[in-house]
């Protein structure tokens, strides 16, 4: 099982770093679950401002727990607010 995590988590990073950002999003949580919250909120800030909600909500329960900052969480909240603004645009 092991093994397969680390297959799995060796392909979300690819795909991250091509610019997948459900990839991005379930490294954060991978994280998060270790207990690596600055990298896990580093991977979340990043799919949240790729348009991701799912990250988006995440920041703010981290947030409302205490682990992310207020600052954190605005610039996941404007940051993602960008990204659907122009994602819109394109339509």
């Amino acid at each position: 099982v092991e093994e397969d995590q680390a297959k799995a988590v060796e392909f979300y990073e690819r795909a991250a770093l091509e610019g997948h950002a459900q990839s991005r999003h379930r490294l954060g949580i991978y994280e998060g679950l270790k207990m690596n919250f600055n990298s896990a909120l580093k991977h979340l800030m990043i799919s949240a401002n790729m348009g991701l909600k799912d990250s988006l909500e995440l920041i703010q329960k981290l947030f409302i727990d205490g682990i992310a900052t207020k600052e954190q969480y605005a610039q996941a909240l404007e940051g993602y607010q960008v990204a659907v603004e122009e994602m819109k645009s394109h339509d």
